[in-house]
């Protein structure tokens, strides 16, 4: 096959197929376990423990509190927990001074809803205060006590999906992000490998350039997408590293995923740089075989240096921060730039030609330097306030 549709080596391809594929079998099935334990536990601690006749609340908070981290379980219960306790006493209080009418339901969902959203309550605890706002003031008037037991069932319902959260410890997804940013950077390196497979070809062929460089071009503009595939996994390992038991011991590599996410935006630029000038410059280009060689080459190395640049054992969290592996040093590295630039001065090549070669030369060396430089982006203790981020899934 061409190296041009190579974006991923082998080794990167089943490493985050494995990864993939282990979250999906894995992920769902934990996730029903607990949540019907915390159901079937929450209606025993409501029915058996406290008494209450139909704790129905008490299991659906459960189901709604059991979240795949540790974190969402937190946040989801203590928004529906503070949300039901608003709603309830917003009814308690318009109960008793308008009665039950078609206006009083309007004007208690209104206030429901504002108070929600000014309160900052989250996705969960504002859409809470008039579901619970509504059920107290039309049942409350005919159950006595239904506000103070929708409130103790729900919590008991969210402590409980909390607790079998916690006692069922959820994975810390960095096999996952691992495997993405590990195929991220192999994509990259493939790219630029196929860019300087290019390069020796026109070389060799002026006359006739291939059609390699729309193809570059086409697989680069798709490499966006695998960014932001990489940063969302990243981000679900950070938030499953959240108030997780064992998320001291993988402070360390969560740190270093979360290090790695901006290197690799930023590379994803230059080598998208890199394949749209070699695509710009295809018709016109026409090197010397000296600069043509000098350029494949530093494009060899960068690529190599980004096919290693993410040590596969990242995940146990115990290695430092991510660093190149290419076997040259970078006095080689800055050695290649400048036998390009020399070559380009020496041989005369057309002008057009000569100033694709340098940008390719100048977008390979910004990479090099972003690889050169270990990243550090130590990850920010959230408050408790961002519990009840809107955001929060």
């Amino acid at each position: 096959m061409c190296a041009v549709k190579r974006t991923t080596s082998l080794s990167g391809q089943l490493s985050e197929a494995v990864g993939l594929l282990r979250g999906r079998l894995e992920g769902p099935l934990l996730h029903a376990v607990k949540t019907a334990v915390a159901s079937g536990f929450s209606w025993f601690v409501a029915a058996n423990l406290l008494g209450n006749q139909i704790p129905v609340f008490a299991p659906l908070a459960a189901v709604l509190t059991v979240q795949v981290t540790i974190w969402q379980s937190v946040s989801r219960g203590l928004q529906r927990v503070a949300g039901v306790v608003v709603g309830v006493l917003v009814a308690s209080a318009f109960a008793h001074v308008a009665g039950i009418h078609a206006w009083s339901i309007a004007v208690v969902i209104f206030v429901s809803l504002l108070l929600g959203r000014a309160m900052r309550l989250g996705t969960q605890g504002a859409i809470q205060v008039p579901i619970s706002a509504l059920l107290v003031l039309v049942l409350g008037a005919t159950t006595g006590g239904y506000g103070l037991d929708r409130v103790v069932d729900t919590a008991i319902g969210a402590a409980c999906g909390i607790l079998v959260n916690l006692a069922v410890f959820p994975r810390i997804h960095l096999s996952e992000a691992n495997a993405r940013v590990r195929s991220l950077a192999e994509g990259l390196g493939a790219l630029v490998r196929g860019v300087a497979a290019w390069v020796e070809r026109a070389e060799a062929a002026p006359a006739t350039p291939p059609e390699d460089p729309d193809a570059l071009l086409g697989a680069a503009r798709l490499l966006s997408d695998r960014v932001t595939a990489a940063a969302r996994a990243v981000s679900n390992a950070e938030e499953s590293w959240r108030w997780h038991p064992a998320g001291r011991r993988q402070r360390q590599a969560v740190e270093n995923l979360h290090a790695a996410v901006p290197v690799l935006e930023m590379i994803e630029r230059q080598v998208r740089g890199i394949a749209r000038t070699a695509a710009e410059a295809g018709p016109s280009w026409d090197l010397p075989a000296p600069a043509a060689a000098a350029l494949a080459r530093l494009l060899i190395h960068v690529a190599s240096e980004l096919e290693g640049w993410w040590p596969p054992d990242q995940v146990g969290g115990e290695t430092g921060a991510a660093t190149p592996r290419g076997e040259l040093l970078s006095a080689d590295q800055d050695g290649l730039y400048e036998s390009v630039l020399e070559a380009l001065r020496g041989s005369g090549p057309n002008p057009h030609a000569a100033a694709a070669a340098a940008a390719i030369a100048v977008d390979a060396r910004r990479i090099r330097e972003e690889l050169s430089a270990t990243p550090t982006s130590p990850l920010a203790t959230p408050g408790w306030r961002s519990l009840f981020d809107q955001a929060t899934r």
